[in-house]
């Protein structure tokens, strides 16, 4: 078995600026390793760094969020932000190795759809979102952690309520592929931060439009979603939780669609957003 070692030295820093600079290494086989992983432990901090922490889960094999997350990362969010960015088991995906790192975290940003995961570490996700700590998702986020009308594999569990509990939605499905959906900033929404510096003008989706009204009571909707004879879907909001924490969602995330400066704008100022929203330690 060839193993490929890539060591990258991000972001390029200033000394007057004095953060961290992050020492990113993969191994590439069959499967990839986060840095600590190799040595060990935790992922290694300078004390002096003290950007928030953002921890990525990506586990879906629709839109290729492995491949399109990181890159978005490494170009939009290195300089404000320690990202940790936590993959699904390539031979298990159900399984999240380092998931309980996630605990150090600021605040979890989700791309992952239908893991039912092991109790331990449902239990961590859980306990990430009661601490009230900032959740954000994309796509298929809303459905991450259970299976469609099916009991979890022996040994795992689904969380059906997730999308209601953390992102005030009721996901049921999509409309079809072949329906292009045009995206527009919800009336009255322009004024919000995370709408800041994004153009007003409509857009053509990526990807199909998912199904996910009503929202529930405390989500304030920002941009909407359309196609041809069927009434506009909700395609990006806020939500205050039960838990007194703040979500963020969207259903955008399709492939194409981080091409799009809008989408860029969008999910960046929404980690911006939300990381001013972390509760005090």
């Amino acid at each position: 078995m060839s193993l490929v070692v890539i060591l990258t030295w991000l972001p390029a820093w200033s000394r007057a600026e004095e953060p961290a600079l992050q020492l990113q290494l993969q191994l590439r086989s069959q499967h990839q390793l986060a840095a600590d992983q190799i040595v060990g432990g935790m992922p290694y901090r300078f004390t002096s760094d003290r950007r928030p922490r953002l921890a990525i889960l990506i586990g879906e094999s629709e839109y290729e969020t492995e491949t399109t997350l990181p890159a978005f990362a490494r170009q939009h969010l290195g300089r404000d932000y320690q990202v940790d960015i936590i993959h699904a088991d390539k031979e298990n995906g159900n399984h999240f190795p380092g998931l309980e790192r996630i605990a150090e975290a600021d605040l979890l940003l989700v791309s992952v759809r239908r893991r039912p995961l092991r109790p331990d570490q449902l239990q961590q996700v859980r306990d990430f979102v009661a601490s009230g700590k900032p959740v954000l998702g994309i796509r298929t986020a809303n459905h991450a952690f259970t299976l469609r009308n099916k009991p979890a594999p022996e040994g795992y569990e689904n969380w059906p309520e997730w999308d209601r509990e953390v992102f005030g939605g009721s996901y049921t499905n999509h409309y079809g592929n072949r329906l292009t959906a045009t995206i527009r900033t919800s009336l009255g929404a322009t004024s919000h931060p995370i709408l800041a510096r994004i153009q007003p003008t409509p857009f053509a989706a990526g990807g199909s439009l998912y199904r996910v009204a009503p929202l529930a009571a405390g989500a304030t909707k920002l941009m909407q979603g359309e196609v041809t004879g069927h009434p506009p879907e909700p395609v990006a909001w806020t939500f205050r939780r039960a838990d007194g924490g703040v979500s963020f969602y969207t259903s955008l995330g399709h492939r194409d669609e981080f091409d799009h400066p809008a989408f860029q704008k969008l999910l960046n100022n929404a980690i911006d957003w939300a990381a001013a929203q972390v509760p005090d330690a």
